[in-house]
């Protein structure tokens, strides 16, 4: 596996994403500039403030995919790792797992790849370890076959 492939796939992913919510933000704009020249009353208040409410959803969405972003951007692609840490790609009897962003998984050369943060529970009993190493959680067990 060739972290910066799949460091690419996840900054495409990211952008798409962040795309889709600047289009739905840019919208929900356009609604409300359209519904404030033809509306008055407290339906149309109603409608406004719930408008608001779900732009600021939007936002708050977005700001953390840019957050996501700089992230990935950040990881390292060439560093040869020999223990599992941030940017590491995990190999287990399981499953594989990229320590990066916690987004959906992705398919990289016909491979699910979980998208993981380093908090996340199963990954802090995987941080550190070496290859062979043998890890349970939730009563399965997770065995480190590689590491890239």
């Amino acid at each position: 596996m060739h972290r910066k492939e799949l460091k690419q796939l996840i900054l495409d992913t990211l952008n798409k994403q962040i795309e889709v919510i600047q289009n739905q933000i840019s919208s929900l704009s356009e609604d409300a500039q359209n519904d404030a020249k033809s509306s008055a009353g407290d339906k149309h208040e109603t409608g406004l403030a719930m408008m608001h409410l779900e732009q600021e959803k939007l936002n708050t969405k977005l700001m953390e995919f840019l957050d996501m972003q700089q992230i990935t951007l950040k990881l390292s692609e060439n560093k040869t790792i020999e223990k599992v840490v941030l940017g590491s790609i995990v190999k287990t009897n399981k499953a594989v797992f990229y320590l990066s962003v916690p987004i959906q998984p992705v398919t990289y050369k016909d491979i699910k790849v979980f998208c993981v943060s380093i908090h996340a529970p199963l990954i802090q009993h995987l941080l550190n370890k070496e290859v062979g190493i043998e890890v349970t959680f939730n009563n399965i067990s997770h065995k480190i076959v590689e590491i890239f």
